[in-house]
């Protein structure tokens, strides 16, 4: 899947530099003068001059933004904010510049919120208006930049239409680096996102790559089969789904990113007793015990939401494992920080997640992935009921930095087959190991298929790939280097019924 960034996404990005910078607002006059004086060297205003230039032939509506703020940052861009006077910095556009060459990179517009119901401009003109753009920009070849896929990003503000493009080298695709237009209600341009430089990457040469049926070979290893509860509660489908990160290394035809990914893992339950919490308090003290959270700093907000979903919400999609439990949330100003569902017969304690925000802002991550899965399956063993089989790491240990967590999941398996319904999650913290989050394994009986029964590994991949066909890309796998890989474009849909063949989709909603 092509990487998505948004022109409000950009904005808000172009806005936070500006207004958090050392220039300060452009309201200021003492603030301009300062820029003037201390920052801009003939250097950079030459740079400025050339890259507002070129902005100018390319944006034509740049002419009503004349009153322009210079932001000089230690990075590789300059960010030229245009107003429309010193009085009105609500609508601008910013340009971002490349500081070595003054290149145009990036630019975006920001206007005042229109409510007047508007229709988007169609979107084959769109398409003419982005290639037009580009050729200007770029020249008559768009520096290798092609349609990606029928070239429309599935992106809607309601007011732009979002055209994508992306990068060819060698004639395969480099995913890496896209490039999005954005055409607003009346065919103007009103935003580019940023491309890559890449005369410092090495592309790996295509004549050494496996044939796509060599490769498709080797994709049938990694279709494994997973039991999976089906909409009536009651059914356990059997399905085949590709257990790998979705890019086969084009030359070797193994698993392109080494995480582990389905890997068993040996548990020896302590059979210690499960936490309870009979009152809030409780709940609240066993928290700051496990995650260190002090409840006692700031506001913080105590809601009872029994008979809610929990705010902080992790796999319960299916299980609705909320219903018939009490469920504390507590909140800051801020946002959302914690959340525990109990038992109430038992005062079992059956989940929790804490989330310090505050923290995460300003952590530096210091445990490896290993390091945090040694402590998740440290966890394993206290939390998990005695006599529980061999447990499967059903998902890599991802690094979430807004959390500044890191997140496993671990399944029980049936006849050694995974049963992706009964998952026990771990969240840890990446800066000092506290255990963050767990959600319980909880097992729903149900009727299983007989695995005998299964299609084999090679007829589930045809069918997979019947439907969407190895593509070969080319992905940045370390700095400076790209590998060429076979994918998979919609991975997370790609489940097999078992016993027909045919493609799986749980309800309307996946």
């Amino acid at each position: 899947m092509m990487k998505k960034v948004t022109h409000a996404v950009f904005l808000l990005m172009a806005a936070s530099i500006a207004m958090s910078s050392s220039s300060g607002a452009l309201a200021r006059e003492n603030t301009l003068e300062k820029i003037k004086v201390e920052q801009m060297t003939p250097e950079i205003n030459r740079l400025v001059e050339k890259g507002v230039k070129k902005a100018a032939s390319l944006i034509p509506y740049l002419k009503d933004y004349p009153v322009r703020e210079v932001v000089v940052k230690d990075t590789p861009y300059l960010l030229v904010n245009n107003y429309k006077s010193k009085e009105n910095n609500a609508e601008f556009v910013t340009l971002v510049l490349d500081k070595n060459t003054g290149d145009l990179l990036e630019f975006g517009k920001q206007e005042l919120y229109n409510q007047k119901s508007q229709t988007l401009y169609p979107i084959d003109k769109s398409k003419e208006i982005a290639v037009s753009f580009m050729k200007k920009l770029y020249g008559e070849d768009m520096a290798g930049y092609q349609f990606d896929g029928d070239g429309v990003a599935k992106v809607f503000d309601g007011q732009t239409n979002t055209i994508q493009f992306v990068r060819m080298v060698n004639g395969v695709p480099f995913t890496d680096d896209i490039v999005q237009i954005q055409v607003d209600h009346e065919g103007e341009i009103t935003g580019k996102s940023l491309g890559m430089n890449i005369e410092k990457i090495s592309f790996a040469n295509l004549d050494q790559i496996l044939s796509k049926e060599k490769a498709v070979k080797q994709l049938s290893t990694y279709m494994k089969l997973r039991y999976s509860l089906d909409q009536d509660g009651k059914t356990y489908k059997l399905l085949y789904v590709p257990a790998f990160s979705g890019k086969l290394d084009a030359v070797s035809g193994k698993d392109s990113v080494n995480m582990p990914y389905h890997s068993k893992v040996n548990v020896k339950p302590k059979g210690a007793s499960q936490p309870v919490a009979q009152s809030r308090e409780e709940a609240q003290a066993y928290l700051t015990q496990r995650t260190g959270y002090d409840f006692a700093k700031g506001n913080v907000f105590f809601e009872d939401l029994t008979g809610e979903k929990p705010v902080i919400i992790q796999y319960f999609w299916k299980t609705r494992k909320w219903e018939g439990r009490t469920n504390y949330s507590w909140r800051t100003d801020d946002g959302w920080i914690g959340s525990m569902l109990i038992e109430p017969k038992t005062g079992s304690i059956v989940s929790y997640h804490v989330i310090d925000t505050s923290v995460s802002k300003t952590a530096t991550k210091k445990l490896t992935q290993e390091q945090a899965l040694r402590l998740a399956i440290n966890e394993l063993a206290e939390i998990t009921p005695a006599g529980t089989g061999e447990l499967l790491l059903l998902q890599p240990g991802e690094y979430d930095e807004s959390t500044n967590q890191y997140d496993f999941f671990f399944v029980r398996q049936e006849q050694e087959i995974p049963v992706e319904d009964g998952l026990t999650h771990i969240s840890i913290n990446g800066s000092n190991g506290k255990v963050m989050g767990i959600d319980l394994n909880e097992k729903v009986d149900g009727v299983m298929a007989d695995p005998k029964k299964a299609i084999s590994q090679e007829e589930a991949a045809a069918a997979l790939l019947k439907k969407y066909p190895l593509q070969l890309q080319y992905s940045l796998q370390e700095e400076g280097k790209a590998s060429l890989v076979y994918t998979i474009p919609r991975l997370f849909d790609a489940k097999i019924d078992a016993l027909t063949g045919e493609f799986y989709t749980y309800g309307s909603t996946e």
